[in-house]
């Protein structure tokens, strides 16, 4: 059986039942848990609904099965419209190359990814099952077009404790931040989530909701500036008290001292 065989029609693409097709056990790399992945589904079903799936899923057949290898978010838009009463009986499907190995399938994950990029953690999900696969890291970075200290860095990203993984998934900080800080706190989890949160403290006061590095660095107090209307104020009720305020006439006369002048003169920088 072939994907022919399961497909309503065709004309330059198959149209094949949404239903039918399956997203293999844990071949997706997209993290649920990432906002950015949940609004990007909401955005993908805004545009379906209005004008259909116009990229077309790349699927495979495998013993019958129909998996999609690319497209499991418009895949995931369309199940959750039909969900939700819309009608939707095809989506256009391109079959992969009938050569494609497993290793392919999964490259084909950051190779056909040209809308919403994997994130970090996810690449590292992708490279993880090609080392799974007996792939050298060496072998990976060639294939990928990217360094192999890069491939291992995303690699290590998996080896983080599920509390530091979450900053970068809901996008509080760079990957490459939190690697940093979990090294200057010389691994100690604790510490670095403190300094975490600490530099997300400080980018929320700067109006940002992603910590920077620079975040990270201390804070110099701030200088105290005096409040310079409740100063005079105070000089006025001063003179006000010692009955130095003269406002009989259509002009209103107040002595100060010598010293409370050059206190307001410094006041209004003159």
């Amino acid at each position: 059986m072939a994907i022919k065989d399961v497909a309503a029609g065709r004309s330059d693409l198959y149209r094949v039942n949404p239903a039918v097709i399956q997203i293999k056990a844990g071949w997706n790399s997209r993290d649920a848990a990432d906002p950015a992945n949940a609004a990007h589904i909401q955005e993908l079903k805004a545009s379906i609904k209005e004008v259909g799936v116009k990229k077309p899923l790349v699927c495979y057949m495998d013993q019958d099965v129909v998996y999609v290898t690319d497209g499991h978010c418009r895949l995931m838009a369309v199940m959750e419209l039909i969900a939700e009463g819309v009608e939707i009986k095809t989506v256009p499907v391109m079959v992969e190359d009938r050569h494609a190995n497993e290793a392919d399938r999964i490259f084909s994950q950051i190779v056909h990814n040209q809308g919403k990029p994997l994130t970090a953690l996810e690449q590292g999900k992708v490279f993880k099952r090609l080392i799974d696969l007996g792939w050298l890291g060496k072998d990976i970075a060639a294939k990928a077009g990217i360094s192999a200290s890069r491939v291992s860095q995303l690699l290590d990203l998996l080896t983080l404790p599920p509390v530091l993984q979450a900053f970068i998934i809901e996008g509080k900080a760079s990957a490459s931040m939190v690697i940093a800080c979990l090294k200057k706190n010389n691994g100690d989890v604790a510490l670095t989530v403190i300094e975490l949160n600490a530099a997300l403290d400080n980018a929320k006061e700067a109006g940002r909701e992603k910590a920077l590095p620079k975040d990270t660095e201390p804070k110099e107090p701030k200088e105290r500036k005096p409040n310079a209307l409740k100063i005079i104020a105070t000089i006025i009720e001063e003179a006000a008290a010692e009955g130095d305020i003269d406002d009989e006439s259509e002009e209103v006369i107040i002595k100060i001292s010598e010293d409370n002048y050059r206190i307001i003169l410094d006041l209004l920088n003159i």
